[in-house]
């Protein structure tokens, strides 16, 4: 091993203890460091960060209750691009639990120590670390800067000219083929591997490349080979769920993802995984779980995003409306509310981007939990305010409100309005929170049949109407009304079909004006938005009118 000169790289440490901080200060000194700046959180680590570029950081896991711990700092430093290619991010550690150091491979640092450890030992690992950064340093460079077909290149040109770190480059070289899908490349590189001899990552990526090719039980059948070998690999145990679950094994699929969340529970994109699978499964208590989960993890870290609250929330919801007993949905309905009151207490929590309004998603809630408890009239008047609010206050549908708003317009029959809402997300572009897809497209999904039906009948109703068949418009709009009980819209269409029935019988119907009083006091009472108000204004003279 080469070794390291230390006086001219720049060093950061990064511990909340001040005495294990000077001791770290002192390990690097003596190994000939010259400079070394110290922070005690990640928070001041990240703005040290900014100002400076290091060559070698090392970092303790743990930075205090309530803060940025060394993963999300090693996350938020990469993302934000805050450290050069060939710089060292050493994890360290007192915790040896399984989940800690899984979870800490995984961020991929670039070595991991538990304490105690020695200087030899720390010198080791940096050095190790350095000299392999140092001769791969374009290589990671241009993968930093996706340019992917050119890392493929500089990778191949490694690998012809020869490299102490063949088997790295190999790793790397088989991901970039994941990523520019050229699976046959990478199928046949593990190939050539695996007939030498039995290797633990090729084994696993092999089942990833099958996966990826769609080709599921060999993906199955490779990934409990692996599994078999190493009872710790998690990303075996992700492959292994995934193909199940392509395959249309939804209950294998979500036995599998329960075991990799098990072992390593601190990533969330697995815990996004269990949620789509959990939902897949009519296991709502599981998606309840993992979306607080994700929550909480991503608070403090450069995942942090207002849609992960607002599906915490959303998921305890879900579960209640799919509870067994009855006092179990109470329990859960409760839940929901006394989250959002702490969240609202909650200053770093309520620290949320644009596009948001915390007062909006309460209306929201409030309506979804009315419409839990059966109250269908109270709940779409204040599912109305909330669009109104949203109207007044934002020129694009935002996205972080709409999983919960459109979950209310279908479950109440407004098909038109979710129509609308799903065609601005759709023309904003935005790449939404997996968790909010999943949401917006379970809930079409469910009101597929009833959407088809009303739209079909309210169409008919509108070209009934407007070639003067009043009395079939009238049939047709109230069928489609009892599809949609507190639609605005066919409420309107209906009134004005009564309005041509009544204007035409002298002699007047009593059925039809007691009729024509109720739907009238619906739409008086109910909060409308301008679409609506100006059609209830242009025919409200008339309505008056025949119920007199």
């Amino acid at each position: 091993m080469d070794k390291l000169d230390y006086a001219d790289k720049r060093c950061l440490v990064v511990e909340d203890r001040r005495p294990f901080l000077n001791l770290l200060k002192g390990l690097l000194s003596s190994l000939g460091a010259k400079k070394i700046d110290t922070e005690m959180s990640a928070e001041t680590g990240l703005k040290a960060c900014k100002k400076a570029a290091y060559d070698i950081i090392v970092c303790d896991l743990h930075l205090g209750t309530n803060r940025k711990n060394g993963f999300e700092f090693l996350e938020e430093v990469r993302k934000l691009h805050l450290i050069k290619p060939s710089a060292v991010f050493i994890m360290i550690s007192g915790d040896s639990a399984r989940s800690m150091v899984l979870g800490s491979l995984e961020k991929q640092p670039d070595d991991y120590l538990v304490k105690p450890f020695s200087q030899a030992q720390l010198n080791a690992r940096i050095t190790r670390a350095k000299n392999k950064r140092l001769a791969l340093s374009a290589l990671y460079s241009q993968i930093e800067h996706e340019k992917y077909e050119l890392s493929i290149d500089t990778c191949e040109h490694f690998l012809e000219v020869g490299t102490k770190y063949t088997a790295h480059c190999v790793q790397i070289l088989v991901q970039l083929y994941w990523k520019t899908e050229q699976y046959d490349k990478a199928e046949a590189i593990l190939s050539k591997l695996l007939k030498q001899r039995s290797i633990q990552w090729a084994l696993s990526a092999m089942a990833k490349t099958k996966l990826l090719k769609q080709e599921f039980q060999d993906a199955i059948d490779l990934a409990k080979q692996a599994i078999d070998a190493s009872r710790n690999d998690v990303e075996s145990y992700d492959i292994l769920s995934q193909a199940y679950f392509e395959n249309n094994m939804p209950e294998d699929a979500l036995k599998y993802i329960k075991d990799a969340i098990a072992l390593s529970p601190l990533s969330i994109d697995r815990q996004f995984k269990v949620c789509e699978i959990a939902r897949a499964n009519g296991d709502f208590n599981t998606a309840m779980q993992s979306s607080q989960s994700i929550f909480e993890l991503s608070q403090r870290s450069v995942h942090r995003d207002v849609n992960h609250m607002c599906s915490y929330v959303r998921s305890i919801l879900d579960a209640a409306e799919h509870a067994d007993q009855k006092k179990e949905s109470i329990r859960l309905m409760q839940e929901a509310e006394l989250t959002v009151k702490k969240i609202k207490l909650d200053e770093s929590a309520l620290k949320i981007q644009k596009g948001f309004d915390f007062e909006v998603f309460e209306k929201l809630i409030n309506a979804r939990i009315l419409h839990l408890n059966n109250n269908i009239t109270q709940s779409k008047v204040s599912l109305e305010e909330a669009q109104i609010k949203i109207e007044q206050q934002f020129v694009d549908y935002p996205a972080a409100l709409a999983a919960d708003s459109l979950k209310l317009m279908l479950d109440l029959g407004d098909f038109e309005e979710a129509l609308k809402v799903k065609k601005s997300l759709e023309k904003q572009g935005e790449k939404l929170d997996p968790n909010v897809a999943l949401s917006i497209s379970s809930s079409f999904d469910t009101a597929a049949e009833n959407q088809k039906n009303y739209i079909r009948l309210n169409k008919l109703g509108i070209s009934d109407y407007s070639e003067g068949k009043y009395q079939s418009a009238y049939d047709t709009f109230k069928e489609a009304k009892s599809i949609s009980p507190t639609n605005i819209g066919v409420t309107l269409n209906l009134l004005q079909s009564i309005v041509k029935l009544l204007e035409n019988n002298e002699a007047g119907n009593n059925a039809l004006q007691q009729e024509c009083r109720e739907h009238y006091r619906f739409v008086k009472n109910m909060p409308l938005r301008d679409v609506h108000k100006q059609k209830f204004e242009t025919i409200q003279d008339d309505i008056e009118k025949v119920m007199q």
